[in-house]
């Protein structure tokens, strides 16, 4: 319960997937927090002094607690600044009434210079005008309550003694002053890199695995496999490319595949098929996965005939003779994550291995699929039966050419 009751101070207006490593709104919440926990160490003394002005300390504390916890709640309203600029009020009034309270110098004024080391951190960079003033304010009030008690103390003290005191207090906030901004400029900066390392590690994730994949993967270290009842699988391989490979550079070859497999990855992006992975020159791609969908084969098979045409551009671009072939299946799917250093997003099942052997019993320059894909995709696509052909493993099946899109689709 009060984990939970502190878990919500300190979240309060603060949205769970913000990217701010240092979250001014946070910050405040936190320091709103410490200063009741402060506040109330104080209530044993004042309750021993409690006919010597400890009754009004108590009074005191109790107003500086109450108001302070409407911190939190000016946050959850999206009142940020009003939210920051009451901390800081709250706090300068507590230590304005104690120390007219008690008369007498008890240091109680040096908490000005702790609030200026951490008033940067509470504002943003659009907040800098509040955060200056907030500072200045800070700064102005500890050497005014210097001045004060040195004007007030029994103790005589030479004019130098004065000058130098009222000298070294100035100097004392300066040197706050500085350090505050120095120390959360060198942190904000730190934080900076580390949230660009960071965003660039989940890039490169997100690179490897599906982002809901991912983001389990980052969640939990337990195993991930799911079953799909129904999925479709595409696969795409380059005919006649290895003898190509003897024509070409290292540099030139991986260019060119690296041009190709991007235009298959935005096509695959915009149809919303997930890429697996890519293997030499073939390319696999899924749909109805990891999230499931009824209309997986329609999304493979719009997804084939643009990757088609596409291919035929980027030969006569470069002036290749190669062609493509495209095999789509669809049913039964298991997926999961495998390995640990070297992690890749992989499935299995009789649906993978037909689509695969779709693409390696096909044709150059052709989209074979199965009868399921067929029955499912008809009233859009436009077929041609192939007929039955043996395949190694499965036995006799039915395929098809997947054609163009009917004119009214």
């Amino acid at each position: 319960m009060l984990k939970s009751l502190l878990k919500a101070w300190l979240w309060a207006g603060v949205a769970h997937c913000a990217n701010d490593n240092i979250s001014p709104l946070r910050i405040t919440n936190m320091m709103a927090l410490i200063v009741i926990a402060v506040s109330v160490c104080q209530l044993p003394v004042a309750v021993w002094f409690w006919h010597d002005g400890g009754a009004t300390e108590i009074a005191i504390v109790a107003c500086t607690v109450t108001l302070l916890c409407l911190v939190p709640i000016f946050n959850a309203w999206q009142a940020y600044t009003l939210a920051k600029l009451f901390l800081i009020s709250v706090y300068i009034g507590d230590i304005l009434l104690s120390s007219i309270l008690w008369q007498i110098n008890l240091n109680i004024h040096y908490f000005y210079l702790l609030a200026i080391l951490f008033c940067p951190f509470f504002f943003y960079d659009n907040e800098r005008p509040w955060m200056w003033l907030s500072i200045l304010s800070l700064g102005a009030l500890f050497v005014l309550s210097e001045l004060y008690f040195l004007l007030n103390s029994t103790q005589i003290f030479s004019l130098h003694q004065q000058v130098f005191k009222i000298s070294c207090a100035s100097l004392f906030a300066l040197a706050s002053v500085v350090c505050s901004v120095h120390l959360q400029k060198n942190v904000t900066r730190s934080w900076r890199k580390l949230a660009e390392e960071k965003r660039r590690s989940e890039q490169l994730l997100l690179n490897i695995l599906p982002s809901t994949i991912a983001q389990r993967l980052k969640d939990s270290n337990t195993l991930i496999a799911d079953y799909f009842a129904q999925a479709s699988i595409l696969f795409a391989d380059i005919q006649d490319f290895t003898p190509l490979c003897k024509q070409m550079s290292p540099q030139k070859l991986v260019s060119l595949l690296n041009e190709l497999f991007c235009q298959f990855d935005l096509l695959a992006a915009h149809y919303g098929l997930e890429k697996i992975k890519t293997s030499g020159d073939g390319y696999m791609a899924a749909a109805g996965l990891p999230k499931a969908n009824a209309s997986h084969s329609i999304q493979c098979c719009a997804c084939a005939l643009d990757m088609q045409q596409s291919f035929q551009h980027f030969c006569r671009t470069h002036r290749l003779t190669v062609g493509l072939r495209i095999g789509i299946g669809c049913g039964e799917v298991v997926a999961g994550v495998i390995g640990k250093n070297k992690f890749s997003y992989d499935m299995w099942g009789e649906a993978v291995n037909l689509a695969s052997r779709m693409e390696s019993h096909g044709e150059c320059r052709k989209i074979q699929t199965t009868q399921s894909t067929y029955e499912r995709s008809k009233h859009l696509f436009n077929f041609s039966k192939r007929g039955d052909i043996d395949i190694k493993g499965i036995g006799r099946v039915t395929t098809y050419w997947l054609l163009d899109r009917k004119p009214s689709h």
